[in-house]
């Protein structure tokens, strides 16, 4: 078995970040020959899951990219359990789409499976030159929704519509249309749209697939049907949400902070990841989600995984995947409220309760990745002509 240590892999990441700049020019150059025609034939092979064990075990070093520290927890039990040597590095999204391509165009591929929260940009950058291939196992592909298939989704992030529950028996609202209401100007957190490419993802799923839901919850809240100048109900929504003043904050950690911190008269109510939910134990923060909230409680966004189409251990990035979509590979992933895209996978308790509020949430669809890159732009106009 092929020896990787840590420290090279390190190096080897450290090294392509640096040179990054210097070979921007050759961006638009075709990926060196990394043996994708190889890989392809591998991917095309249909084997049960005990001869993918058997020639993974063949295999390694692998390497597994992904934005979260808890990447190097499960590579280290993926190592425990098949014997194959892992690693896992963390590195955002950014980062981690510049390394594939950079290795991919070297042929030196160091990442060999890769985990990207921004899927837009995945499908967008990744895809179309054939630095990456997607892989679905079959044994799993039935517990997966076709939504999240292509490109694969590995987890959803859900954000939660939140309030200080200290001051508040329940939400103070029951429908998202009453935060554009002037009761709240000024009164709700949210991440800064101009550097949240979630946010603006979010708002292009919304008038992809929620408008219907998101107009007639405006009939629900004001008796009447929208009428409005801009193009959907959603964008109608975010323009106002926007005028309203809203709390523009950096992260949800700072959101959490906003909405959960005690001793507040006039809490403001926030949109924050069910991670930020664990400083009512860390922090001793008052936060609650809104339950029954119409027509969603939240929103989930994806994050993919896939794998290097030039990795020298091809079978061991496979069954990578396969053990990081089982109860065991992504429980380190899970524990804090995100959501695996295999239904089969029990939701364990968190301090959002997240299992309560699956069938409230928004889910996106990979159907709108390509509309949701194309209009990043037009959304961060929307948002900060609104909000002028």
């Amino acid at each position: 078995m092929k020896h990787r240590s840590n420290r090279r892999v390190a190096g080897a990441i450290a090294a392509a970040l640096g040179v990054a700049l210097l070979a921007s020019a050759c961006a638009g150059q075709p990926p060196a020959d990394t043996g994708a025609d190889i890989t392809n034939e591998v991917f095309d092979t249909e084997l049960t899951l005990d001869e993918l064990i058997e020639r993974a075990q063949q295999e390694g070093p692998i390497t597994v990219y992904d934005g979260t520290s808890k990447i190097e927890e499960m590579a280290e039990a993926f190592s425990q359990e098949y014997g194959i040597e892992a690693t896992g590095v963390k590195l955002d999204a950014s980062e981690a789409i510049e390394l594939v391509t950079r290795e991919a165009q070297s042929g030196n591929v160091v990442g060999d499976i890769v985990a990207i929260s921004d899927l837009p940009a995945l499908t967008n950058q990744l895809v179309p030159n054939g630095f990456i291939t997607n892989y679905v196992p079959a044994e799993l592909e039935g517990n997966i929704d076709e939504s999240m298939r292509d490109p694969l989704v590995l987890i959803t992030d859900p954000a939660f519509f939140t309030y200080n529950s200290e001051v508040h028996d329940s939400c103070p609202i029951d429908n998202v249309w009453q935060l554009t209401d002037s009761e709240w100007t000024g009164a709700f957190a949210i991440d800064d749209p101009a550097g949240s490419n979630a946010t603006l993802d979010w708002f292009s799923q919304l008038e992809q697939f929620g408008e219907d839901d998101l107009a007639a919850a405006y009939e629900e809240q004001f008796g009447e049907p929208l009428q409005t100048e801009l193009d959907s109900a959603a964008a109608e929504w975010v323009s106002r949400l926007a005028s309203n003043d809203p709390i523009i904050t950096q992260s949800s950690e700072e959101a959490s902070e906003a909405v959960g911190a005690l001793g507040q008269e006039n809490p403001p109510m926030g949109l924050l990841s069910s991670a930020k939910y664990r400083n009512i134990d860390e922090k001793g923060y008052a936060l609650a989600v809104c339950d029954g909230l119409e027509p969603f409680t939240g929103r989930a966004a994806p994050k993919g995984i896939a794998i290097a189409t030039g990795t020298e251990s091809p079978y061991a990035a496979m069954l990578f995947v396969y053990y990081a979509l089982t109860q065991e590979g992504i429980t380190p992933q899970i524990d804090d409220g995100k959501i695996s895209s295999n239904s089969e996978i029990v939701q364990p308790e968190d301090p959002a309760n997240t299992a309560d509020h699956l069938d409230t949430l928004f889910f996106f669809d990979n159907a709108g990745l390509d509309t949701a890159w194309a209009d990043r732009e037009a959304w961060q106009d929307l948002w900060r002509t609104s909000a002028r």
